[in-house]
């Protein structure tokens, strides 16, 4: 199997571990957006929270490109998603921390791009 699709299969594997997770606030719910032929994947919150404030976006995006690097271009979460990739087997050079700039990223240890 080659790395994209591997990686593919971890990041897919990722999200929806974490869907499928029952919220503590059943007013909210989880959806994920997983698209295997552009390598986008997305989990997504909808609801209202209990002062009537509506919650909604991404909680995490992660994209896993053509050249085997996998950006992870959003995690809204403390589930250290970065570090959960790694420890799936993503390679420190092939994950791109994209929600930092890239002259913050040649010094974190990771891909810059």
């Amino acid at each position: 199997m080659d790395k994209v699709t591997t990686y593919k299969q971890i990041v897919r594997g990722i999200i929806e571990e974490i869907a499928s997770w029952s919220s503590a606030n059943k007013d909210i719910e989880t959806m994920t957006a997983l698209d295997e032929q552009h390598g986008q994947y997305l989990l997504l919150s909808d609801g209202w929270l209990k002062d009537g404030l509506r919650m909604y976006g991404p909680l995490v995006h992660v994209e896993v490109k053509q050249d085997g690097k996998v950006w992870l271009r959003h995690d809204g979460t403390d589930l250290e998603i970065g570090r959960q990739l790694l420890n799936a087997g993503v390679a420190p050079m092939d994950l791109v921390p994209a929600f930092h700039d890239p002259v913050t990223r040649q010094y974190a240890g990771y891909a810059v791009a």
